[in-house]
Parts: C-alpha cells; structure tokens; sequence
C-alpha cells in the first residue's frame, strides 16, 4: 500500500468533511474493496474515521480531529512544504493557502527560499497576469484562441488545447494542441496576445501521442559564428552563450557558436555596438557592414 494514498485519502476527508467509499473510489481510481482496506489502514494508525451504512451514511473524520504530524516523517514534512512553497512561488494563490495551512499542521517555520516574477525589469504585470490566465485554462480543460507572432513578425490567429507551460531558456511557453492542424505546438507567452476564452472544453485524457520531450521550433537555419567581444562585455557574453563555447584571454572574449538565422541577429549583434567584431563567416560581416550603412543613411 502506498503510503502517499494514506495521506491524500486523510487530506481528503479534512477537506470535504464527509464523503462515501464509492466517491473515494472514484475520486483515486480504485475499487471500493482497496478503499476500505485504507480506511482500516488509517483506524489502526490512529485517525478517528466515522463510517455509517444506509442511505444516509458516509465516511467521515471526528470534528475534533486534528492531523497527526506523525504519519510522515519529518524529510517528507520538509519535502511537501518544499514542493507547495515552489508552487505558491508561481503566483497561484490556491498553493499559498495550502502551503500555509500545512506548515501550520506541521509545526515547522520555513526559510522564503523562492520567488518568481514573470516580468522582465522593463515590463509591466501583464505576463504574471497571461500565466495565471493559462494556468486557469490548462487546469479547467478549456479551449482558447489568440492572436500569435511568429520567429519572422507574422501574424496569425490559433485556436488551440491548452496542456502545459514550461519554463526553458529564460522564457516561458505553452505547450497546446492545435486541432485544426492535428499537431501539438509550442508557444512563447511573450508572443500571444488578446487570449479569449471559449465556451468549450475539451477531454484530455482523448488526446493521443502528447510529446513527452517540450521542443520549440522556428524552423530556422543555424549558422556557425566566431565573435570577439571586447572585455568590458564580459557579463553579457556569459549570459548570452554557452560557457564551453567562450574562449576568455587578455583582450576579451572569443566566441565559437552557432546562431538561428534570424532576421532578428543583425539586430541582436549590433547592440553589443563597438565592444563586438565578426570574425566568420564573411557572409554574416558583409551583412553586417552593410546594416550599419543603412542606419547611417537615416541619419544622412
């Protein structure tokens, strides 16, 4: 018997006050025989469980109960509060309610060893306020559609099923089904805009073959670079790239990577401005030499 059934049926049962075996059954996908081995399991640990037969009857907790601490060991006390603070952490309320009223059950004071804020330094709440909104659809089942910027600055209109965020290189992205193209897409928060929600759900456990490995793709070339950088830019190179292809010497920082092929990568070399010199290949240099004269010509 899995211990952490124990627990779940208990939190349960603290939770909704009175139930049934048939509910419980239904509720932790067992039979009703396996949940009246745990409540016997639960009696003989100690936890007052009330069980009445006939029409009115049900499974309950004495009122006066209060949650034995002792039914998990201190490591997996810490460990729970560990996994509710992370959650709390993500700005879903529901999580800091819980987190607290464990840590209250548990006795234990708790070191505030997370935070997380969507926002970059220059932006407002609005991506705090596009995850919550997720969440609230993924954990509901329901359906939306927005509008969507691709790698290139296209726009386009997806109706998706929305499965799961994920968090990977410095950016958040959702994980959907899009069932007019019966493929599941990957999505980048920052570029969905003017979210709507549907009045339709839909069932996720009839989706089939969901990706286990999350991949994001532009569909976009790479190349292969080497970029000097000047010394004073050190903090950025080592933010920007790996730290196996940073080559670090008395003049700067030599750069061996490879790169989408963007449209955007003219843009992103110049902000480095005079602290960046292309070394290979020279197609990406010709590029680049003449980008910078068709800036000047503006200002001409």
């Amino acid at each position: 018997m899995a211990k952490g059934r124990l627990f779940e049926i208990l939190y349960y049962l603290i939770d909704k006050k009175e139930t049934t075996a048939n509910e419980l059954a239904e509720y932790f996908e067992v039979s009703v025989r396996t949940i009246y081995r745990d409540l016997d399991r639960l009696l003989v640990a100690g936890i007052p469980i009330i069980t009445k037969q006939g029409s009115k009857g049900g499974v309950s907790l004495d009122k006066s109960y209060v949650l034995d601490k002792t039914l998990l060991d201190n490591h997996e006390q810490e460990q729970i509060l560990l996994a509710l603070q992370s959650l709390s952490s993500l700005q879903l309320d529901e999580y800091s309610d819980l987190f607290q009223r464990m840590k209250n059950i548990f006795q234990k004071e708790s070191h505030d060893w997370i935070e997380v804020d969507f926002t970059s330094w220059h932006q407002n709440k609005e991506m705090n306020d596009k995850f919550n909104l997720l969440k609230t659809v993924i954990f509901k089942h329901q359906i939306i559609s927005f509008e969507y910027i691709n790698a290139h600055g296209d726009k386009s209109y997806r109706t998706v099923f929305p499965i799961k965020i994920f968090f990977k290189a410095n950016a958040w992205y959702l994980q959907a089904y899009q069932s007019d193209k019966d493929v599941y897409r990957t999505y980048k928060l920052s570029r969905m805009n003017e979210i709507c929600l549907h009045e339709d759900y839909f069932d996720l456990h009839k989706l089939t073959n969901i990706p286990q490995v999350l991949e994001y793709h532009e569909d976009v070339k790479k190349i292969d670079v080497i970029l000097k950088f000047q010394k004073y830019l050190g903090s950025f190179v080592y933010d920007e790239f790996p730290y196996h292809d940073i080559t670090e010497d008395n003049d700067g920082y030599l750069v061996k990577t490879s790169v989408p092929n963007h449209q955007w990568l003219l843009s992103f070399l110049l902000s480095f401005g005079k602290g960046i010199e292309i070394i290979e290949p020279l197609e990406l240099k010709q590029e680049y030499v003449k980008e910078i004269q068709d800036i000047l010509n503006i200002y001409n």
